[in-house]
């Protein structure tokens, strides 16, 4: 009874280390979500801010958008990986999701067309667009924690 008993036990931790496992994010899947977030939050940008001051965000989001296309290509497959190994549901839903969650944030972030269209200006610039993650006026939150942290952490475990 015992045996079984620690048998049971030792499944149970091997099945909720897997799930834990399941939960985080790859390197690529990592990269692949912050370029699309950059690229939703530079859209919904554009759309906010394209009167005013900012006439010419309309132009900058678009050659961002053809000089940073192989990325948004290559971007796809890992996050849709992610979305369905972690059961979070279709590109199109999750793109959404990172809309509406930039839009609502853009209301509290001072200066976001500014901001924003300032990120537009360096974007054609920099190689990589994950380059400008950390330009972003609204902040990048990774949706769950990276694989190799999990995997560090259950070695001290």
């Amino acid at each position: 009874m015992a045996k079984t008993k620690t048998l049971i036990a030792s499944l149970m931790l091997m099945s909720s280390t897997a799930n834990a496992v399941d939960v985080c994010m790859q390197t690529a899947e990592v990269k692949a979500d912050q370029i699309r977030f950059v690229e939703t939050q530079l859209r919904v940008a554009t759309l906010q801010c394209r009167g005013g001051n900012h006439r010419d965000i309309v132009g900058l989001y678009n050659d961002f958008v053809r000089s940073k296309r192989p990325y948004f290509i290559e971007a796809e497959s890992p996050l849709r990986t992610f979305l369905r190994r972690t059961q979070k549901g279709g590109l199109d839903g999750y793109v959404i999701s990172v809309a509406n969650k930039v839009s609502l944030d853009a209301t509290t972030v001072a200066q976001f067309c500014d901001r924003a269209r300032m990120a537009l200006q360096m974007a054609v610039k920099m190689p990589d667009p994950t380059g400008l993650v950390t330009l972003m006026p609204v902040r990048y939150q990774q949706p769950e924690r990276s694989c190799a942290y999990a995997n560090r952490q259950s070695i001290y475990q």
